[in-house]
């Protein structure tokens, strides 16, 4: 029984807030690796080189890997 490649690891982002949206600026997610400073984005943006942020929402947002594998759901963690 043949097995498709193996899905792509988890995404190690953390959804640690939440900026706008306002009439001049875009809905913008903060997100943390846990290495280094913030990282900021609106949506269709890609993150860090490897994610692309498809969506935003009030308490998650959803990103994957640039070819579209590995879509995932993070909830909103606080710092």
């Amino acid at each position: 029984m043949p097995t498709g490649p193996p899905p792509p690891p988890a995404i190690p982002l953390k959804f640690i807030g939440l900026i706008g949206p306002t009439p001049q600026v875009p809905k913008i997610a903060v997100l943390s690796d846990g290495k280094g400073l913030p990282v900021y984005g609106k949506e269709g943006d890609i993150i860090l080189g490897q994610f692309r942020l498809i969506r935003i929402g009030a308490e998650s947002v959803e990103l994957a890997y640039l070819d579209g594998r590995g879509r995932q759901t993070i909830r909103l963690s606080g710092s």
